[in-house]
């Protein structure tokens, strides 16, 4: 099975007809994800959280693929990964792209004051890769569908997607930022170096933040 799904997947730029579904996919990779989870005590209610969250994330995935390309894994018609690249020439995604996706309503469900230190903890969790002088790719999202992950999908998109596609645009260093200790041993096996460990503070709270990179 785990061989016949690999060998099957085909890779396409994504495009509007497939939204759903990859929102879809993305809002439910990143549940209890410690990034987004680290806003829930900010909340009197889980389902006022779960609210922002959803809500949050989509504006998220919009946000992002306006200025970064989006990839989808099909087998059988349906989605089962999706892969977000950042390239060198890439321009920032900024606090207007959140607004002008969908933003306001999570924004408003957060209050303007910890949307802003919330926003500001996200992109603390890029510095150390954004430090890095020489032209770099950045991994900004991989997902799999969770009916199909430990099946070696998220394995197969780097080494047969991500990997020959910055090599043939002549990329030589990929990073990639993680806030979860199970995802450390994921980039380790598949050819990143640990740069750094770190904790970033939100409000009264941390998070841990692993940054990687892979030199090709």
């Amino acid at each position: 099975m785990k061989d016949n799904i690999i060998s099957s997947i085909e890779y396409i730029k994504y495009n509007k007809s497939y939204e759903k579904g990859v929102i879809n996919i993305f809002i439910k990779a990143f549940e209890n994800y410690p990034l987004f989870e680290i806003v829930k005590d900010d909340f009197k209610k889980e389902e006022k959280f779960h609210s922002f969250y959803n809500s949050f994330m989509k504006a998220l995935f919009k946000a992002t693929i306006r200025k970064n390309e989006c990839y989808i894994g099909i087998n059988k018609g349906s989605v089962i990964n999706m892969i977000i690249i950042d390239a060198p020439t890439d321009k920032p995604v900024g606090f207007l792209d959140y607004v002008l996706c969908g933003g306001i309503k999570p924004i408003l469900k957060l209050g303007l004051f910890n949307a802003l230190k919330y926003l500001k903890l996200s992109d603390e969790t890029e510095y150390v890769v954004k430090s890095i002088k020489d032209e770099r790719w950045h991994l900004y999202f991989l997902v799999v569908d969770s009916k199909y992950q430990g099946l070696g999908i998220g394995s197969d998109a780097i080494n047969n997607f991500l990997i020959p596609f910055v090599k043939e645009r002549n990329g030589k260093i990929i990073t990639v930022t993680t806030n979860s200790m199970h995802n450390i041993n994921f980039y380790t096996k598949n050819g990143f170096s640990l740069i750094k460990e770190e904790n970033l503070r939100y409000k009264d709270r941390t998070v841990s933040n692993w940054s990687f990179r892979m030199d090709l």
